[in-house]
């Protein structure tokens, strides 16, 4: 066997269980539970603090980023019908709230911060204006929701 032929032997066995490990990780995503949770802890962070329209641009992003994904289209289907039964339940939630205290109370349970204090932070005006420029359309929902589509967690 000639040295050009050896070499091209040993680069294919080299390359083949390279391709195969680059197919595995191209495999499509299943597991969308940070994105359910995000999308559930919203009602929370922004609409039950008075701010229901930067919830409703952070589920967009959120939504807009999961599509994006390399999620198979099964997982996509059950979170979006997870993300409405989200929206029954929240709903419901912040209704019984407005109920029991007469309007939003000031500190959910849970908080480090009352609402005006969380809303008034330098960090929130810093999500606020990426969000702000999302919903205007000057940017995608990566500035909202930058972390990687396998996240454990996503928060704003």
């Amino acid at each position: 066997m000639t040295a050009p032929l050896k070499i091209l032997c040993c680069v294919s066995l080299l390359v083949g269980p390279i391709t195969a490990a680059a197919k595995a990780d191209e495999a499509p995503l299943q597991r969308t539970t940070a994105f359910e949770q995000a999308y559930g802890a919203s009602f929370y962070q922004f609409d039950a603090c008075g701010d229901e329209v930067a919830g409703r641009d952070f589920r967009k992003a959120l939504v807009e980023k999961l599509k994006q994904c390399p999620f198979s289209e099964d997982a996509k289907q059950r979170a979006e019908v997870r993300f409405a039964a989200q929206r029954q339940i929240s709903r419901r939630a912040m209704d019984k709230l407005i109920d029991d205290h007469g309007g939003l109370p000031s500190r959910l349970p849970g908080m480090t911060q009352n609402c005006r204090e969380q809303l008034e932070s330098p960090a929130y005006r810093q999500f606020r204006l990426r969000l702000d420029a999302y919903a205007a359309g000057r940017s995608g929902p990566d500035p909202v929701v930058p972390q990687p589509c396998d996240a454990t967690e996503i928060t704003p």
